[in-house]
């Protein structure tokens, strides 16, 4: 999607993908710095590892406590978190939704899980309860959303401790990587969705996963990730380049390379 816009744009740039192991990301980051590369995406395990190899962080990817964006201005390294804002962006876009005075419930408290909980604190949801595998590892998150005025609950992500929760939700997001292969899944039955619920799926391939089937043969509102992709996407791109993102040309060109959709 960002070489699509640079074309649209004729713009002489170039995104390009490297693998690099996650003891190499501060040499990483500093070598491309000295090339003189705008930018950079990083994805797990990179962007918690970067909070500690950057010059300056922007004060909402410190609050969300993960970077996924790098743009290098003035000789620094600089660390920004587009993933709230594409995550807002979508659930408006597919679920006419504003977070605002809503009740989510996230599941997962990885570095995506943190960054939606925190983010929907931080534009005013009334209450945001994180569910997880690992109870120890919701307690930053909660640290963050305390300072808040939004209230805050952890649960065990099982299906009883869902079930107590669900009644009082208005959003389900799933934050986990549960869904990407065939065969897994997180246990929650069609008894716990109905019409009046939004499930969004921060996971687009496959496009639809186990949860979102259910979900939506419960009536439940359901969309993927690929919103959230296509709009942190926009935003780090007018980061790098300071120009407003062609974002029907990026659309486009995001469907045909994960769906092969050519409309």
């Amino acid at each position: 999607m960002h070489n699509a816009a640079f074309e649209a744009l004729k713009m002489n740039w170039a995104y390009l993908a490297f693998q690099v192991a996650p003891q190499d990301l501060r040499t990483a980051l500093q070598g491309a710095r000295d090339m003189g590369i705008v930018g950079i995406n990083l994805t797990v395990p990179h962007k918690i590892l970067a909070l500690d190899c950057i010059d300056e962080i922007d004060a909402e990817a410190s609050k969300l406590g993960a970077v996924n964006t790098i743009a290098m201005e003035r000789g620094k390294i600089r660390g920004f978190n587009t993933d709230g804002y594409g995550f807002l962006k979508a659930i408006k876009e597919e679920f006419n939704l504003s977070i605002r005075g809503k009740r989510i419930l996230v599941l997962g408290a990885g570095g995506a899980g943190r960054g939606i909980a925190v983010k929907c604190a931080l534009d005013g949801a009334a209450r945001v309860v994180v569910a997880n595998r690992t109870l120890t590892k919701i307690v930053p998150i909660a640290q963050e959303i305390r300072n808040t005025k939004t209230e805050f609950l952890s649960i065990a992500l099982i299906p009883d401790e869902i079930r107590r929760v669900i009644p009082e939700v208005d959003l389900v997001v799933n934050a986990t990587s549960v869904g990407l292969k065939d065969g897994d899944s997180l246990g929650l039955g069609a008894d716990l969705f109905s019409p009046r619920l939004r499930v969004y799926d921060t996971i687009y391939r496959p496009a639809e996963t186990e949860l979102l089937q259910i979900a939506g043969g419960a009536g439940a509102q359901v969309a993927n990730g690929l919103g959230m992709l296509l709009h942190q996407g926009a935003k780090a791109f007018e980061i790098w380049t300071k120009r407003k993102a062609p974002l029907a040309v990026m659309r486009r060109a995001l469907r045909t390379a994960v769906y092969g959709d050519k409309s």
